[in-house]
């Protein structure tokens, strides 16, 4: 990756001239979550299951969650490397996408498209397709449970229908944020952030076991947008897996994951979900630049982790005139503050960064 240059210019104490490149695009995959959890009452060892399934306690929920059963993943994206606390705004997305691994064969068919809340429960209206679609929203908290604090291990809560303290979070038409549990029987459309894909299948095939499933997230659309933007600013994401299919005591469509305790992914690392992300650097460029009246120039900017900076001078910007002034590295992002007397009329400095493992 090429470094990128802004310049400064100083005459007679006076700024001139500022140009900043735009950001740098970086890619970046989280091989498996920090966190995963199967959010379901039964569930007798939270956080430590090799398998996580999504179904729905359809048709006839009563007090049960319509989305019965729920699986969490937590990704640390500040461990893999993106900066937090630039501020949610100045994160952009690329693009982003969850992928998991289906655990048990051919339990359930492919549909690849959303299927309208009228075609589940007792009074279904006749769905278009054969199959149910594997959805992604995000993860909500509440009864003083939060983001930051949750783990794998965290009580699920009460287990009757809108209490558990986990649970798929969506949007409702107006932006707010809402639990999408139990759309059926409340009756409205939860807007999934993702549909699964399945390369090489059709709608209707049944789905081997080991498939890898894709789900490409909108993070196009504001809310969305949002709250990954605020997650990556935090340094951690969030993501819920569901689904409505029907299920049976020891038996049903159920769709069961690959977790990160799953003895095989300990062994090759290959079958936890993962995270893929591809987003822009802020721009590199100068906070503040200030000739003082003792001749002194002061600087800063904000420098990120996983980058060297080199700080260079010159007289005239010819090619052979630059000198280095400092180099750099820091562990988490933050300001950086540079002065040093400078007392000629004319000079030029600009600021580069290269990603250290290069």
């Amino acid at each position: 990756m090429k470094a990128v240059i802004t310049r400064f210019s100083v005459l007679l104490g006076a700024l001139l001239t500022c140009s900043a490149a735009a950001g740098e695009s970086v890619t970046l995959t989280i091989l498996e979550p920090s966190e995963d959890r199967w959010m379901y009452p039964s569930n007798g060892t939270p956080g430590f299951r090799a398998q996580a399934s999504t179904f729905s306690a359809l048709p006839a929920a009563g007090d049960q969650d319509d989305r019965f059963g729920q699986f969490i993943v937590k990704f640390d994206t500040e461990s893999a490397g993106i900066p937090t606390g630039l501020g949610a705004e100045n994160y952009e997305i690329n693009s982003i996408s969850l992928s998991a691994v289906i655990a048990q064969d051919r339990l359930f068919r492919y549909d690849p498209s959303e299927d309208h809340w009228s075609t589940y429960g007792y009074l279904a209206l006749p769905d278009a397709d054969s199959g149910r679609p594997l959805e992604l929203f995000g993860t909500g908290f509440r009864n003083e449970n939060e983001a930051s604090t949750f783990t794998e291990t965290s009580p699920m809560g009460d287990a009757s229908r809108g209490k558990r303290n986990a649970y798929a979070l969506g949007f409702d038409p107006s932006g707010a944020p809402r639990d999408v549990s139990n759309n059926v029987t409340d009756g409205f459309e939860p807007a999934p952030w993702a549909i699964a894909e399945i390369s090489g299948l059709s709608t209707g095939d049944l789905v081997p076991v080991d498939t890898t499933v894709i789900y490409h997230i909108s993070h196009g659309q504001a809310d969305i947008g949002r709250y990954l933007r605020e997650s990556l600013n935090q340094g951690f994401i969030w993501l819920t897996v569901t689904s409505l299919h029907p299920a049976l005591q020891q038996g049903g469509e159920f769709v069961s994951y690959y977790t990160k305790e799953d003895p095989v992914h300990e062994l090759f690392g290959d079958s936890a979900p993962r995270l893929s992300i591809s987003y822009n650097l802020p721009e590199l460029g100068f906070n503040s630049f200030e000739r003082k009246s003792s001749g002194e120039v002061a600087l800063s900017f904000v420098a990120l982790p996983g980058f060297s900076y080199v700080l260079q001078a010159s007289p005239d910007l010819t090619e052979n005139s630059w000198m280095d002034l400092e180099t750099f590295s820091t562990q988490t992002a933050r300001s950086f503050s540079w002065q040093q007397n400078s007392p000629q009329e004319k000079r030029f400095f600009r600021l580069s960064r290269t990603p250290l493992s290069l």
